[in-house]
């Protein structure tokens, strides 16, 4: 098996059955652990294939798949993700296309309609279906 082919299937997730995980997965975690030699020695005994070709694999990997992200990066993706993940969801549609209903919508809106007004007791608007809660 070539180098190439090798990357072939790495590309093509190709499964671990030890590990039931991708090998491209763990040869990344591997990389961005900085355990090159430990990368290589797992193609060439995965692959069940000499020194040398694992290398050049690997080689062809890193070349693919671009260096590893950095310590900012990573926590900048990090800081992006929290970010997004303690954004508000509208509870019917899911979206996070909302609007804050403001304290004039409010007063406005209790103003025309008295008690009835539905808006006093409401933080958002749903831009997508319009549900306020």
């Amino acid at each position: 098996m070539t180098a190439y082919e090798i990357w072939d299937q790495i590309n093509h997730f190709v499964m671990d059955p030890k590990t039931d995980e991708a090998v491209g997965n763990t040869i990344q975690e591997l990389w961005d652990d900085n355990k090159e030699s430990e990368a290589i020695q797992y193609i060439k005994v995965f692959f069940e294939c000499d020194e040398k070709t694992a290398e050049e694999a690997f080689n062809i990997f890193k070349d693919e798949m671009g260096p590893p992200p950095s310590p900012e990066q990573i926590a900048r993706a990090n800081a992006v993700a929290r970010e997004w993940q303690n954004k508000p969801k509208c509870p019917t549609c899911q979206s996070q296309n909302l609007k804050k209903i403001s304290a004039t919508s409010k007063v406005v809106n209790t103003a025309v309609w008295g008690i009835f007004g539905t808006k006093r007791h409401k933080t958002f608007h749903c831009n997508n279906c319009g549900y306020e809660w």
